[in-house]
């Protein structure tokens, strides 16, 4: 299994545990609303941004003389990109105001986002297994690295704080035979599925 496939499927589950967790917010008081919030909102948009920089493009080059397969990548990508505009305005809300979280408007996006993931699984990352040789993907997820550490804000101290600097890792660096990337060392998660 190539790094990227692995990596892309640990995302898809640490995302849906997020979204899970948040489907019994009646369970958290408000900062552990706003922080959970806070968290798929970060690990979402890392996902989002590895696919549409790393794998997506890959994908493209490898099967542009297939136009059927191209075709149903590119139908893929565009229905993850359709979801975008709804979910960006749930998280943004739930973390203004996580009082108002709705526990039936997460479970919405759990299960659009489990499909969407399902899919991706059976379709991509397979194809991206075959298709994509292991030293493209290495150039590829180089050039990714480089663009995530040049947009990286420093701080004063010029650190990050460990989760902030293990997320970041987690989406630059190759996962390890037998690694979980969830809960990261010295934290607890829940992984009930609604």
């Amino acid at each position: 299994m190539s790094t990227l496939v692995a990596l892309c499927a640990e995302q898809h589950r640490v995302i849906l545990q997020f979204l899970a967790r948040l489907s019994r917010a009646s369970e958290l008081d408000l900062e552990q609303r706003r922080l959970w919030v806070q968290r798929l909102r970060q690990r979402l948009s890392r996902h989002i941004q590895l696919e549409r920089h790393v794998l997506y493009p890959l994908l493209r080059t490898a099967l542009a003389a297939d136009p059927q397969l191209s075709s149903q990548v590119n139908g893929l990508e565009q229905q993850l990109r359709d979801q975008i505009p709804e979910l960006t305005r749930f998280l943004h809300q739930a973390e203004r105001e996580p009082q108002q979280l709705d526990p039936s408007a997460t479970l919405h996006f759990y299960r659009q986002l489990r499909a969407q993931f399902e899919q991706e699984e059976k379709l991509l990352h397979p194809l991206f297994a075959q298709r994509v040789s292991p030293a493209a993907e290495q150039q590829q997820l180089r050039l990714f690295r480089k663009r995530l550490q040049a947009s990286a804000p420093s701080s004063a101290a010029g650190r990050r704080s460990g989760l902030e600097e293990w997320e970041r890792q987690a989406v630059t660096r190759p996962v390890l035979p037998r690694e979980r990337l969830w809960p990261p060392p010295g934290s607890t998660a829940s992984t009930a599925t609604p």
